[in-house]
């Protein structure tokens, strides 16, 4: 009968020390999770600036000096990347990078297996080396694509697809992805950690637009939507 007097204050005791737990558990996390909101589109706003965005070390088309910045992370065997590519940056290359008011700076998150790191290598390499033909490359490296690790993406895939593009010396991407495999790995941890400094649940594609974050393949109407306020329109 003793022993029974025990149960109820130790079970209290340990229901108290499971709720103290919690508590810390979800204080912690908010310290390392930006507030969030929902914005009319359903977008979390989180704080990002592109003036606090490196983007010495990334490719980018259009002019060096747009009003507009746009920062985008991806990887190349990302499905939404893809998407986002064929469907939203055309519209954005025809709309506002060609007429000198949008910058795309290519950032890395390449984090969905070995030919992810690999084709990041290769973009170090392409960059370097053949800066003019490096969109084309991309694009075709993205037509190319297939579903996540499932064959194509080796070095020799990817060197055999640069053959294909004139203007780009394949054996040089070779050899660069191999002689300068620890800077390009460096410039993509450099990203990843960028990115997740900003939205530690961040995934791709993500982009950082002049004041404005966003994540995922959004519409077409949410970049221009975010583009024309960045001008002031």
């Amino acid at each position: 009968m003793e022993k029974n007097n025990y149960i109820i204050p130790v079970s209290i005791l340990v229901a108290g020390l499971i709720i103290a737990s919690s508590v810390i558990y979800f204080a912690e996390r908010t310290k390392t999770t930006p507030p969030t909101q929902n914005r009319n589109d359903g977008q979390p706003v989180i704080s990002a600036d592109i003036k606090n965005i490196n983007t010495e070390n990334n490719p980018y088309i259009g002019d060096k000096n747009a009003p507009v910045v746009i920062a985008y992370w991806f990887d190349f065997q990302c499905p939404f990347c893809k998407r986002f590519e064929q469907q939203t940056l055309s519209t954005l290359i025809d709309k506002y990078v060609k007429t000198g008011k949008l910058k795309v700076v290519f950032k890395d998150l390449q984090f969905l297996g070995p030919d992810s790191v690999m084709a990041g290598l290769a973009k170090g390499a392409v960059w370097e080396t053949a800066p003019d033909h490096y969109f084309e490359w991309q694009t075709a490296m993205f037509d190319k694509q297939d579903a996540e690790n499932s064959g194509w993406g080796s070095k020799e895939d990817i060197i055999n697809l640069t053959k294909t593009i004139s203007g780009i010396d394949a054996d040089k991407i070779s050899k660069l992805m191999d002689d300068k495999k620890e800077e390009y790995q460096n410039i993509m941890n450099a990203d990843e950690k960028e990115l997740a400094d900003i939205d530690p649940r961040a995934g791709t594609p993500a982009f950082v637009l002049g004041t404005q974050y966003i994540s995922g393949a959004q519409s077409t109407s949410v970049f221009i939507n975010a583009i024309e306020k960045e001008l002031g329109n």
